[in-house]
């Protein structure tokens, strides 16, 4: 399994580094990735020559015996807990298109842009996030598209990283000095988290943060035992591609730093060599984001106005900011039909005065509760959340002569880095203000978790049946979101709200239920209908939207048009536009007499006009196709 986490390391750091060197050349084609990877492979055959006749002999017995081994592991509950989630969330995949939320308004319809113009470009738009925000994932995503022409396959990129991780798990715990025992009941409960198991179908970018993470740790301590230059370039590489997902894994670069500080030196012996992976390890890390942020916005981060509202002035607040919703996301039962009732009473417990200073200084701050887990906001789940509190409880209780604190290296160093991966946290806390903190702290949570780990408790609560029975409930509640989830339903979601509806009639829990996965069932091509009164000659599309908006919808079928973004509403001559797609409450004040005028002022001609839900909780939108004949060509 190491080296298919080699492979994986290697693979994105290609997959990454293609992206910005193509952009380069304005080569984001298909031609261009065919060269690109040829030359790759060219190389690679010269640097690894084909093994020996014995060494291949000898690959073919390890695999005849790995498969019988493989599926004795899964005969328990856990591997076998794990393995069904994994496969459902496939299934999910494969069989629904993707329509996790940013993925649609910003991240997918950013690689259309950079598709269409050949390379990476500062887009002109009202969503800030299609520029500032880091770019791994999608030059991951981008050597299928363009391939397929399609966005089907990119879930398969979550999978892999989803498969990955009970094994990075296990040997990052088990280097950091975990007894094997736990470090191997910890492999298969950990992905139970819901941040984890519900991204696997996705094309969120979270989880596979957390596989960078841990392959960084594990290849930064490996190399301290044997010493290997190699261990020491991917750890590199590993850290580089963790901070190019998000921006926000940046303090995690503390924990990392720490690890393979003491193996710094073993870069001289091949500096050459070592110099062009550092440079590599820079490319695939958000340093070129923040280079361009730092040209064309002014600051390094993209928005210097704070627009997004995502950065927090005064870090006490941010930390309690953070901490109260990490809290309350993470005790939100799994099912919850009265979720806006409960959302509300909650925020009424808090005191006035912390409201008022929730509001002034964490804008984004939300009491966010939803009726099922949806893989915008999860966050480690109840069941998790409740082994944890379980294992600090029975740790403090059970008294064992056999529980002397381990002295051995390889716990200090564990330890040590878990307690600098919560200074890691607590550094974000105090910086970026989110009602999504669960969710964007995925690739914390492995190490947060191991100075609990760590106590010699741990050794007696993983023999203990009740223990083993409260991880196989959390792990049931992985699987069984991964079924439930609007996203991608695996049960007839669609005829039982249909079914209940009718026998319910008014019933508020039910209609709203209904909404959830009718919404999620058309996410992924809100504007098909509207895109439909548009002739398929047109080539070029313009679009004033809000900033927040499912745009990948309107650039179908992909390759035959494109679209810009109208940025002034003023004067249509000047947009050099026929056909526009417009959010009607854009248009000045936001009344339909505005619209109107504004229609008329330009000589403009309404096409169509159709409601559109985005977010159950923002509710319908009015959205209109309108044409200018008189607009330049």
């Amino acid at each position: 399994m190491i080296k298919l986490i080699k492979l994986w390391i290697l693979g994105s750091a290609a997959c990454v580094s293609a992206g910005w060197i193509l952009s380069a050349l304005h080569q984001i084609n298909l031609a261009g990735y065919a060269v690109f990877f040829l030359v790759l492979a060219t190389g690679l055959a010269v640097e690894y020559k084909r093994p020996r006749r014995e060494d291949r002999a000898a690959c073919a017995r390890t695999g005849a015996k790995w498969a019988p081994r493989i599926l004795r592991r899964f005969r328990r509950p856990l591997p076998l807990l794990f393995l069904l989630t994994a496969v459902l969330a496939a299934l999910g995949g494969a069989l629904y298109a993707p329509n996790n939320y940013d993925a649609l308004t910003y991240r997918f319809p950013r690689m259309l842009h950079w598709w269409a113009a050949s390379g990476w470009h500062w887009i002109a738009t009202p969503n800030g996030r299609m520029n500032l925000s880091g770019t791994a994932f999608e030059w991951l995503m981008m050597p299928l598209f363009v391939v397929t022409h399609s966005d089907r396959f990119f879930f398969l990129i979550n999978i892999v990283s989803y498969l990955l991780l009970p094994s990075l798990v296990f040997v990052v715990f088990a280097v950091a000095g975990l007894p094997r025992r736990v470090a191997w009941f910890w492999m298969w409960l950990l992905p139970a988290a819901l941040c984890y198991s519900m991204q696997a179908g996705s094309i969120s970018n979270d989880t596979i943060a957390a596989t960078y993470f841990l392959s960084a740790i594990y290849f930064a301590l490996q190399a301290r035992r044997t010493r290997n230059i190699r261990d020491v370039w991917l750890a590199f590489l590993a850290a580089g591609l963790l901070t190019g997902v998000k921006a926000s894994n940046l303090p995690l670069l503390l924990p990392i730093a720490w690890a393979f500080w003491p193996v710094l030196l073993l870069l001289e012996r091949r500096f050459a060599s070592s110099v062009a992976v550092v440079l590599l390890s820079m490319l695939v890390s958000f340093l070129p984001t923040a280079v361009l942020n730092q040209h064309f916005s002014g600051d390094w981060t993209g928005d210097p106005n704070n627009i997004g509202r995502m950065q927090v002035q005064k870090p006490l607040v941010g930390i309690l900011g953070n901490g109260l919703q990490l809290g309350l996301q993470s005790l939100e039962p799994p099912f919850l039909p009265l979720a806006r009732s409960v959302e509300i009473w909650v925020w009424e417990r808090f005191p006035k005065r912390l409201q008022t200073t929730l509001k002034a200084d964490f804008p984004r701050f939300v009491v966010g509760f939803l009726e099922l887990p949806q893989e915008e906001s999860a966050g480690v789940g109840i069941g998790i959340t409740a082994i944890v509190i379980v294992s600090i409880v029975a740790a403090l209780r059970v008294r064992r002569q056999n529980q002397a604190r381990p002295t051995d290296p390889a716990w200090r160093q564990g330890l040590v880095i878990g307690l600098l991966t919560w200074v890691a946290v607590l550094v974000y806390m105090s910086k970026l203000g989110s009602e999504s903190t669960s969710r964007l702290i995925a690739a914390y949570y492995p190490l947060l978790f191991l100075p609990l780990l760590m106590n010699p408790a741990q050794s007696f609560l993983v023999r203990q049946r009740w223990y083993r029975t409260l991880a196989v409930c959390a792990s049931t509640i992985a699987l069984m979101a991964v079924i439930l989830t609007p996203s991608r339903p695996l049960w007839p979601a669609e005829r039982f709200f249909g079914w209940a509806a009718n026998r319910f009639s008014g019933n508020a829990v039910i209609a709203r239920g209904k909404m959830v996965y009718s919404v999620y069932r058309c996410r992924n091509d809100l504007f098909a209908s509207l895109r439909q009164s548009i002739p398929e000659s047109v080539q070029v599309i313009g679009l004033i939207e809000g900033g927040d908006d499912a745009e990948s919808s309107l650039w179908r079928p992909f390759g035959a048009r494109r679209v810009t973004h109208v940025l002034k509403t003023d004067r249509s001559q000047e947009w050099k536009l026929h056909w526009l797609v417009v959010m009607d409450k854009k248009i000045g004040r936001g009344t339909p007499e505005d619209f109107d005028q504004w229609l008329q002022r330009d000589g403009g001609t309404l096409i169509a006009r159709q409601s559109v839900t985005e977010k159950v909780g923002r509710g319908p939108d009015t959205w209109s196709v309108v044409y200018f004949p008189g607009a330049a060509n």
